[in-house]
């Protein structure tokens, strides 16, 4: 018993690790479509890289 037990908390936390990766890139994108639709975001960036293009763009641009 306590093998399916732990079989379905590893579901369970697989499971909310993909519904959040869905809310996040979702939240991402609804933010670009409404703030900068014509910016086309890279396919892979580096986290400075990223740093440097919130720090630049949007942390100015969203109001407050």
């Amino acid at each position: 018993m306590d093998h399916i037990a732990s079989f379905a908390v590893i579901l369970l936390g697989f499971a909310l690790l993909l519904i959040l990766g869905v809310l996040f890139f979702g939240t991402l994108k609804s933010i670009k479509k409404r703030y900068y639709p014509n910016w086309k975001f890279p396919d892979y960036i580096s986290v400075g890289y990223a740093e440097y293009l919130y720090r630049k763009f949007i942390k100015r641009d969203l109001p407050k």
